[in-house]
């Protein structure tokens, strides 16, 4: 099942569907906002195959100029269930969030609109092409992340943040590997 209320933290089985459901996605996103899109890419860790994941799907979506976002149908996207996040608040990003229940807030796609080749497409690309590329890496963030999960099943920030170090050395990782 995809979504996650508020504040839960769960894994889910790693399934070809996440895939399937980015693409289903993209299209109605192309429709609503492709006018100002250069591209858009699934990245998190339901793009990184064999591994369990939160079952969202985070969907990176590159501008030309972040102040583009002003101009997208907000009331389209409002329609297919898409909401801006004005209370996260990340240099050089906007956020939306896709929920399939509003009074539980669960949350079954983030959306992360930030300027094409910047600092955070290149970040969050490199983030989900390093493990697909690195089978070890991969199940090294699956167990990091099962243990966050049981630790903080109900606590997302802390879960998050368990996983700040383990990014930025696999981002490091990423660009010695380009550098070769």
């Amino acid at each position: 099942m995809l979504g996650l209320d508020k504040g839960e933290v769960r894994l889910a089985p790693p399934t070809h569907h996440w895939k399937e459901l980015f693409h289903q996605e993209k299209k109605i996103l192309e429709q609503h906002i492709g006018e100002y899109v250069i591209d858009i890419q699934q990245f998190g860790s339901t793009a990184i195959d064999n591994i369990k994941a939160k079952p969202i799907i985070d969907i990176l979506v590159g501008v030309e100029e972040i102040g583009q976002v002003d101009a997208f149908d907000k009331k389209a996207l409002k329609r297919d269930d898409y909401y801006h996040l004005p209370g996260v608040q990340i240099e050089g990003k906007v956020v939306f969030a896709k929920f399939s229940d509003l009074e539980r807030l669960t949350k079954t796609h983030i959306l992360h609109v930030v300027e094409y080749e910047g600092d955070w497409w290149k970040k969050h690309l490199a983030f989900r092409d390093y493990p697909n590329g690195h089978a070890d890496t991969a199940k090294e963030y699956e167990q990091l992340k099962t243990k966050l999960a049981h630790d903080f099943s109900d606590e997302e920030k802390s879960y998050t943040n368990g996983k700040v170090r383990f990014v930025e050395e696999v981002l490091r990782a990423a660009l010695l590997d380009k550098a070769d």
